[in-house]
């Protein structure tokens, strides 16, 4: 049994992830409180992947490294010469390669934390189990898209929907077979 890899990522409503320089300013503060099986969820995971841009970006926020804690990172970078922070691990080789592997070690879920390229090029490999996206309710009209063109096509199916606090909508799916 291999672990699975969940993409957990907010978009726009209009498939963004961030504004055209990489802010995130226009994403709704979390609620206060979450559905039990959300917090299951992210309670699972005890290592997330993430590409450079989106590390950088975690680095600015005000406790965005704070899911880090007690969890290996993983950051796929050619970048030399980032900030380290406690238990980040730069891998160099391509993603595709080296997720194959992770998902076989033991250990629980890992989250695919960001972003867009990595989630694109982890999706078209077949390596993504879940798909938990949360639409906020804003066009940002441009931006850093989540999914990178061209792409795989990639049959879904839906698992859950359901509305949250602020008018969040989030989408569960999990791959075909």
């Amino acid at each position: 049994m291999t672990r699975p890899l969940v993409l957990i990522v907010t978009t726009s409503l209009d498939g963004f992830i961030a504004e055209t320089d990489g802010g995130v300013g226009w994403l709704a503060p979390p609620p206060a409180s979450t559905p039990a099986d959300y917090d299951e969820l992210v309670a699972s995971i005890d290592t997330l992947v993430m590409g450079s841009a989106t590390y950088l970006a975690s680095l600015d926020l005000a406790g965005g490294t704070e899911i880090f804690s007690g969890k290996r990172v993983c950051v796929f970078t050619s970048r030399e010469g980032l900030p380290a922070t406690a238990g980040v691990e730069f891998v160099q080789e391509p993603a595709e390669e080296f997720v194959p592997r992770l998902k076989e070690e033991p250990g629980g879920s890992i989250w695919l934390f960001g972003g867009g390229k990595l989630a694109t090029a982890l999706s078209d490999a077949g390596l993504v189990d879940e798909y938990l996206v949360a639409v906020q309710p804003i066009l940002l009209g441009d931006g850093i898209p989540l999914w990178r063109t061209p792409h795989a096509r990639t049959r879904l199916e839906l698992v859950a929907a359901r509305a949250w606090p602020g008018g969040i909508a989030e989408l569960r799916y999990r791959r075909r077979p």
